[in-house]
């Protein structure tokens, strides 16, 4: 899951209205969209100008505004109302206003000088609503400027303040916007604290503790935590949180983690929907897990020391977040040593998690790994520490419980100084539009060691996974700078290649062209290596690589398996 959007507008950080959404054949004239008004007098009425505009009868003004109504909500992706939703307005339009149209040079009827006012409540509402819809999802900013909504006259006022919970009103307070200036104009409406990524100064610090005072009324926080404000807050954040959705907090100290007070929400928080912590130690964070049976998506990312929850911990607090999708645990540094032998046997089924995303240590893994089970898995990222050793049974075995994750048609190997990249790709079964992943990278310093991490690592999976029908293997062009290659390599690389029985296209990188046609040279019989490889493709020229390849062509030619040998110069495109 990455970094989230704005999903809800700051109060006070809107720039200029934005009515565009809304067809100029219902819009009010651009004077009605900027008013002169004081924004805390609801009294306050809009007295307008209106330009020479052309007149609708009744049913004109139902035809047009059905088609407009339907044109937002199909932008908006929702369904749209019933085409009689204007049945029986005739006479109640006739008698009120009319819409105008944007059309100048049209002779104005001063007597029948009609305004958007016809519309009924439930049809600007849906108008309003779109217009909503459409702002979140546009590429920009993403910011809806509701409260110039309830600035244009006191009948739309009253329509957005009558619908709340519809048209999903906010009160964001952000950098240099005083909290308890505005905080008593407006309605009791829900609260967004936004600090995400400026640093904080002292009259920011103070806006956030004022903030703080309304905790039954904060839904979202998105904050940049310094030291000093969290000693101003310590009490205010150790109260209940009952109606926050959002959390997320990173440490302004990029040297220093931040460590959450113990009572930290009250210890529960039954509305979460997402909790994203940087660089956050909050030890207690399984016991909100447990009353959080709403959580979507948990993101922790560099996860300190100080902020270590075992996995036996962390699976007791997961059991009851059934409605989770989103799963990321990532620790800053390998773990210093910890206790990781279990004592409960406390066990997590994730019915709804898709994507899952772990970095770390491969102990921590595989303890945690026989805690949980992930059956309807379909993106999964593992980054491992360098380790001594890298034996993962119980990964391969929890791979082996998704109902996704096991039968990879296309598997690809890159190779570099520093790390080794596994890459498995997965077709999903329809309605799902996305393919599955599971991706595997091990971070090492020891270079001689690389092939013996990749055959064992490959060995403990290939129990699980079934032998892809493609696989690429790349290679940096300086992996072999410091060392030659030798007879152990193409051992090396025969072990490997025997572990994919499946494979019919293979592609090597021009990198590895030398010592994998070394291995190919070694191979005397069909069934050795690849007995259902049909393609071919190396990369680099042929001159160098022809002769091993040549040899090992024949002899798959004679058994009666023939395999077409493609070179291409450079490296081949995958």
């Amino acid at each position: 899951m990455n970094t989230p959007s704005m999903r809800h507008p700051p109060v006070h950080a809107f720039h200029a209205p934005s009515m565009s959404h809304i067809s100029s054949r219902v819009s009010p004239p651009q004077s009605v969209l900027r008013p002169q008004m004081n924004p805390f007098r609801p009294s306050q009425k809009c007295h307008t100008r209106t330009a020479p505009r052309r007149l609708f009868s009744a049913r004109g003004i139902i035809t047009k505004a059905n088609g407009i109504i339907r044109r937002l909500f199909s932008k908006a992706k929702r369904e749209p109302p019933p085409e009689d939703v204007f049945e029986g307005r005739e006479k109640e339009l006739e008698n009120s206003s009319s819409i105008l149209c944007e059309e100048p040079n049209i002779q104005w009827d001063q007597k029948r000088g009609l305004t958007i006012e016809a519309l009924p409540n439930e049809v600007l509402l849906e108008v309003f609503d779109c217009h909503r819809l459409l702002t979140l999802d546009s590429a920009s900013s993403g910011l809806w400027e509701w409260h110039r909504l309830a600035h244009v006259c006191q009948k739309w006022r009253a329509i957005v303040f009558a619908s709340p919970h519809r048209l999903d009103l906010r009160l964001v307070y952000t950098y240099a916007k005083p909290v308890r200036e505005s905080v008593d104009c407006w309605p009791a409406l829900p609260i967004v604290i936004w600090y995400p990524t400026e640093r904080l100064v002292p009259e920011d610090e103070g806006n956030v503790v004022a903030a703080l005072r309304y905790p039954d009324r904060i839904c979202e926080i998105n904050l940049t935590v310094t030291r000093s404000l969290l000693a101003k807050s310590f009490v205010l954040l150790r109260a209940p949180f009952p109606a926050l959705e959002r959390l997320r907090l990173r440490s302004q100290d990029t040297m220093r983690s931040l460590i959450l007070p113990t009572a930290f929400l009250g210890g529960a928080a039954p509305r979460l929907h997402d909790i994203h912590l940087d660089s956050t130690a909050f030890p207690m964070l399984p016991q909100v897990l447990l009353s959080a049976h709403e959580l979507v998506s948990l993101r922790l990312d560099d996860i300190p020391n100080s902020g270590y929850i075992s996995p036996e911990f962390f699976a007791t607090g997961l059991s009851v977040t059934t409605q989770l999708e989103y799963l990321k645990i990532s620790f800053l540094s390998p773990i210093l040593q910890r206790n990781t032998a279990s004592s409960t046997r406390s066990h997590a089924v994730l019915p709804a998690l898709t994507d899952f995303q772990f970095r770390g240590d491969v102990d921590y893994l595989e303890n945690l790994a026989t805690k949980i089970d992930a059956p309807a898995l379909e993106r999964f990222t593992v980054t491992l520490f360098e380790q001594s050793s890298f034996n993962i049974p119980q990964l391969s075995k929890f791979i082996g419980r998704t109902r996704t994750l096991r039968s990879p048609h296309q598997t690809s190997i890159e190779l570099s100084e520093a790390e080794i990249v596994v890459t498995h790709d997965f077709r999903l079964s329809s309605p799902s539009p996305s393919s599955g992943k599971f991706k595997l990278q091990v971070l090492y310093e020891e270079e001689d060691l690389q092939m013996a991490t990749l055959v064992h690592i490959s060995r403990q999976l290939s129990a699980s996974l079934a032998s892809p029908e493609r696989l690429d293997v790349v290679a940096s062009y300086d992996l072999f700078v410091w060392r030659d290659l030798g007879e152990a390599d193409a051992v090396q690389w025969l072990e490997f290649l025997r572990l994919f029985p499946g494979v019919r296209r293979l592609e090597v990188s021009s990198t590895l062209a030398s010592i994998v046609a070394s291995a190919f040279e070694q191979v005397t019989r069909t069934s050795d290596i690849l007995p259902s490889l049909s393609e071919l493709h190396m990369g680099g020229s042929q001159a160098s690589t022809s002769s091993s390849i040549e040899g090992f062509a024949a002899v798959r030619e004679r058994s009666g398996r023939p395999v077409s040998v493609h070179y291409q110069s450079g490296e081949f495109d995958s």
